[in-house]
């Protein structure tokens, strides 16, 4: 009988490697990488809402790497089947990361379950982590090249069975200088072997230990860490570079003949010794690396939920990713004869819904049954987020940075307490320490945008609102690449609580759809009631890819998204395909002129 694995755990030493590398307990369901075009999104046309975007070659595009860090690891993401700790950390804005790194001190860092499927459904590798931190470990290691080839294969066997990516190299320690050749070589050999093993695998070396054996953070790529570099997939920089020291690693790379994008230049979020100080300042180290053409390894962005805590957490990330995003390229996931489906779900709910409805956990206590909501934490069940950044967040304005930390203690507070005040076109957030005060700013009634909900949900926990103001234009929501041998089916679950019309008429949801031809208003042609709140519209159209998805209304008004699917239709209707939909080029066209230009009318549902 075998024992149910209920959680997640790194290995903690070489003894534990080797006693449980051929007795692994395996996970359940652990989803593969889901395939991503050849092509990127720039953030910054997306951020100025540019309608018509262009396409650039991904191989061509710096990259964008995420190294979690949060309280040492293994909190509440250990465990399998979940929590009920609805509040801890999570992550969404995977468009814009290309490789995940689940990062804490055990030797061996096994990325969570959780973790890896929520990553790999919005097609992210996913990295583990190897770390030493103090002398010795590596002496038995490198004793031999036998038994660099030993370790290396324990963390092929590792990788390749749970089913993640490769593995985050960081060597914190001072190596023998007699070992120093087995190192390099135990570099070369895991990169070469995992890539026979796992597909699109990685191996990056962090900027740590030198080819001489010593603990010396170079902060740029030089002839002391060129070897490593040269014999994996890519180098992470610590965070204490300028620009001479980010020119320079790019002129080496030029001149080994190696991708300069292959160099990760460090921001920590901390700010610890990082140019511009970190927190909501990355931006200014973002911007300096991307001046030079570079990658980013993003260090411990939990910052917004570890330094201010989880009330204010989803607003302040929100905040923290709006000012990247312009330096930042979306990748586009691949559906390809495969149902997109979302129900907005982060993966997290104060309650947990299904279909509409609240679902209970039941307990008997002294003989009377008790409902209680059903709270949870569960990264396997986020469906997949947004591509695009939540409007009208950049700041219109910021303070000069405060001063930078030191490399020591990441919660040492700058030593006399300044207050700083940050504005959006929603916002004020005043901050003074980790203390934060957000006051919403008169209403923005000129533009369209959106936001979470975590109050209800149709499908799991949360939903997305939708506030519409400008009838010219339209809310981007997905950016993706779908492809069936058929016409679509699509459907949206939704809720319209509130229309600035003036006599108050309702205003079902308008779907838009693009790919290269242009963008699609697609209006329903059937409308169903699910439940005393939720409400369906299906669509039909004669696109059989898409590269963008998004919603429209013909009225002002407020509404909540529960779900969207796209799926190929499955039989005709009444002997024919019935398509309601009509066509546009380069600009949005505002419903109420899209269909009666085309013959029909949008407060007409259009029946096959």
């Amino acid at each position: 009988m075998t024992t149910e694995v209920t959680e997640s755990k790194p290995l903690k030493n070489l003894e534990e490697l080797y006693d449980n590398v051929r007795n692994l307990k395996p996970w359940p369901n652990i989803k593969g990488l889901r395939e991503s075009t050849d092509y990127v999104y720039n953030g910054s046309e997306i951020n100025a809402q540019k309608i018509q975007l262009q396409k650039f070659d991904r191989e061509n595009q710096p990259r964008t790497l995420l190294c979690h860090d949060m309280k040492g690891g293994y909190l509440e993401d250990r465990f399998i089947d979940g929590s009920k700790f609805y509040d801890s950390y999570i992550f969404y804005y995977w468009s814009v990361i290309d490789t995940f790194v689940y990062f804490s001190h055990y030797f061996i860092t096994i990325p969570p379950f959780g973790w890896i499927n929520a990553a790999h459904d919005h097609g992210v590798k996913v990295l583990g982590t190897v770390i030493t931190e103090r002398e010795g470990i590596w002496d038995h290691i490198l004793e031999s090249q036998e038994e660099v080839r030993r370790f290396a294969d324990a963390l092929i066997f590792v990788a390749k069975f749970y089913k993640f990516d490769g593995w985050l190299l960081n060597v914190e320690n001072v190596i023998k200088s007699e070992h120093v050749n087995n190192l390099i070589y135990f570099v070369k050999y895991l990169t070469e072997n995992i890539h026979q093993a796992i597909k699109n695998s990685e191996v990056i070396w962090y900027d740590s230990v030198t080819n001489e054996g010593t603990l010396s953070w170079q902060n740029e790529l030089n002839n002391k860490n060129l070897d490593f570099f040269l014999n994996c997939d890519g180098i992470y920089l610590n965070y204490n570079w300028n620009k001479s020291k980010l020119e320079k690693s790019y002129a080496l790379a030029k001149n080994h003949n190696r991708d300069i994008h292959d160099i990760y230049v460090g921001i920590d979020v901390w700010g610890r010794g990082c140019p511009g100080g970190g927190g909501f300042n990355s931006t200014y180290a973002l911007r300096k690396i991307r001046e030079e053409e570079l990658s980013v390894a993003i260090f411990a962005p939990g910052w917004t939920y570890e330094y201010f805590g989880s009330k204010k957490f989803q607003e302040l990330e929100d905040v923290f990713w709006a000012q990247l995003f312009s330096y930042l390229y979306v990748h586009v996931p691949i559906y390809e004869e495969e149902v997109f489906k979302t129900s907005f779900c982060r993966g997290s709910g104060n309650a947990y819904y299904r279909c509409g409805e609240l679902e209970f956990d039941i307990h008997v206590i002294k003989g009377k049954s008790i409902f209680e909501e059903k709270s949870f934490y569960n990264l396997s069940l986020q469906k997949p987020q947004i591509s695009v950044p939540i409007p009208y967040l950049k700041f219109t304005y910021f303070p000069q940075p405060p001063e930078q930390k030191s490399e020591n203690d990441r919660n040492e507070c700058v030593k006399s307490a300044v207050q700083y005040v940050y504005e959006t076109r929603k916002y004020v957030i005043r901050i003074l320490e980790n203390n934060v005060n957000i006051q919403n700013k008169t209403p923005l009634l000129d533009v369209n945008y959106f936001e979470f909900c975590t109050q209800f949900s149709f499908e799991g926990g949360g939903c997305l609102k939708l506030i519409t103001n400008d009838l010219k234009s339209y809310h981007r929501l997905f950016l993706v690449h779908i492809e069936f041998q058929q016409d679509i089916e699509a459907s949206i679950i939704y809720e319209e609580i509130e229309s600035f019309a003036a006599n108050g008429s309702r205003s079902e949801p308008i779907l838009v759809l693009g790919n290269d031809t242009g963008l699609k208003s697609i209006i329903h042609y059937k409308l169903e009631n699910l439940t005393s709140r939720w409400k369906k519209c299906v669509y039909l159209t004669s696109m059989r890819t898409v590269n963008e998805i998004g919603v429209s209304f013909s009225k002002r008004n407020v509404c909540y998204l529960g779900e969207i699917i796209l799926e190929q239709k499955r039989r005709h209707l009444n002997g024919k395909s019935v398509l309601c939909s009509l066509h546009y080029r380069l600009r949005f066209v505002p419903p109420r002129e899209m269909y009666i230009a085309g013959g029909l009318r949008h407060d007409k549902s259009v029946s096959p």
